[in-house]
């Protein structure tokens, strides 16, 4: 996974110290799952660059996004294609504003549920956090080998029929795909090209 200069030196160590304490190989994935969810909820941000593809069935449509924040609040821009370029979502307490600049975004629910491309990534990263760990296990990801699958139950609906699938590098924590799906089918993808996680520093005893 491509950081940015520096690899974002704000990582903690106690966030590597948590995710590498035990080789990836020597433990299970339910444990790593486990490790990966704690990463999550003491993450102070993150940022990240994706390509995009949502699903409407008769069409689809893709872009690329930087993105920045946390489930609870943050922020996306489209950089990619030109024609809606620099339109952007931001999202706060559960509640998501659109920033149009002259332009639009495809905004239209995906599933029954509502699901909106505005509403994915916090949907996302909640799915770190919370909800039911339906499955887990190894498998390899691009250059990664040994790449934790989780399909979480998504946290931020009271459908059973929304799901959230996850890949993700077991010793970083860095997100490689998510996917959300609804009753099995892929309506929206991320596949990260670069994701840093940050998380809050841990306090020492004096």
């Amino acid at each position: 996974m491509r950081l940015r200069d520096g690899a974002r030196k704000t990582i903690s160590l106690a966030l590597a110290l948590l995710l590498t304490g035990c080789a990836a190989g020597e433990q299970g994935p339910d444990q790593a799952a486990l490790d990966l969810r704690s990463a999550y909820l003491s993450m102070s941000g993150m940022e990240a660059q994706a390509e995009v593809t949502a699903d409407y069935g008769d069409r689809a449509y893709q872009y690329t996004v930087s993105c920045r924040g946390t489930a609870e609040e943050g922020s996306l821009t489209v950089i990619a294609p030109d024609s809606i370029a620099g339109t952007g979502t931001e999202w706060k307490d559960g509640q998501t504003r659109l920033d149009y600049d002259g332009i639009s975004l495809e905004t239209g629910p995906l599933s029954p549920d509502g699901l909106s491309p505005a509403d994915a990534l916090p949907v996302i990263l909640s799915a770190c956090q919370s909800g039911a760990i339906l499955e887990s296990g190894w498998t390899s990801w691009g250059e990664t080998e040994h790449c934790l699958y989780l399909l979480i139950q998504n946290p931020n609906t009271a459908s059973q029929e929304s799901k959230v699938a996850l890949w993700a590098d077991p010793e970083t924590g860095s997100l490689l795909q998510a996917e959300i799906l609804w009753e099995e089918h892929r309506v929206i993808s991320f596949s990260f090209t670069e994701f840093i996680l940050e998380t809050a520093p841990q306090e020492t005893a004096d």
